[in-house]
């Protein structure tokens, strides 16, 4: 990502390959909660080039928050996803 940019209007396609990964961060205030997120789903449904933004609703995490921001992550996925902040279909 180019620094100064808003990542959040990067693609969900930004976060997709074997040297990054996405990680949805809870927005609730207070709250650190965090889970990698493996965003295939939207890719097989063609969702690719929506911007990151457009998925925040689509979250909810343990504390009760009912939005999440979706970062870039350098490194590969996690071998086990999920956690604490989850996808809410």
């Amino acid at each position: 990502m180019a620094g100064g940019t808003n990542m959040q209007l990067e693609p969900l396609m930004a976060g997709v390959g074997l040297d990054r990964h996405l990680v949805a961060r809870c927005a609730a205030p207070g709250c650190g909660h965090a889970s990698p997120c493996d965003p295939s789903h939207w890719v097989a449904q063609g969702l690719g080039g929506l911007p990151l933004r457009a998925f925040s609703d689509r979250f909810r995490c343990i504390c009760g928050g009912r939005r999440a921001e979706l970062v870039v992550t350098p490194g590969p996925m996690p071998a086990r996803s999920g956690g604490k902040v989850y996808l809410f279909r």
